[in-house]
């Protein structure tokens, strides 16, 4: 009788991981961005974070809570993502919260063994999102 894997044995492995974020980050983009994103908006938003060395912006789903105009977003896996370390240090972000788009500044806290958080401080009023 074969046994099912443990979660340590697929959490080895990245390419479940890949495979994931690519079929089911682009539904949920595109979901949070549009007028239905109320079914899930509530935990999730679209966070962007600029790479410190590329100066690339990349947008992506992300579970968060929020208490008043400070969001907290656990990383699950810290080690198979990188995205929280151009936040090591305080840098600005942008993150959709509700069909509302607001920018603030984001910074990881912990590290991969421990465990990461990233903390946003959101600046100024809320602007409306545009049409998509």
């Amino acid at each position: 009788m074969r046994r099912a894997p443990t979660l340590a044995l697929m959490a080895a492995s990245h390419t479940p991981f890949v495979l994931v974020n690519r079929a089911i980050n682009p539904l949920v983009r595109g979901l949070l961005r549009s007028p239905a994103h109320g079914l899930v908006s509530s935990h999730l938003a679209l966070l962007t974070v600029t790479g410190r060395r590329s100066g690339r912006t990349f947008t992506f789903p992300v579970g968060y809570h929020r208490k008043g105009d400070r969001v907290t977003i656990g990383v699950d896996w810290p080690e198979r993502k990188r995205w929280w370390r151009n936040l090591s240090e305080a840098a600005p972000v942008e993150i959709w919260l509700a069909g509302v788009r607001r920018a603030g500044t984001g910074q990881a806290r912990g590290d991969e063994r421990a465990g990461v958080t990233v903390e946003i401080q959101l600046d100024g009023p809320a602007q409306a999102a545009p049409p998509t």
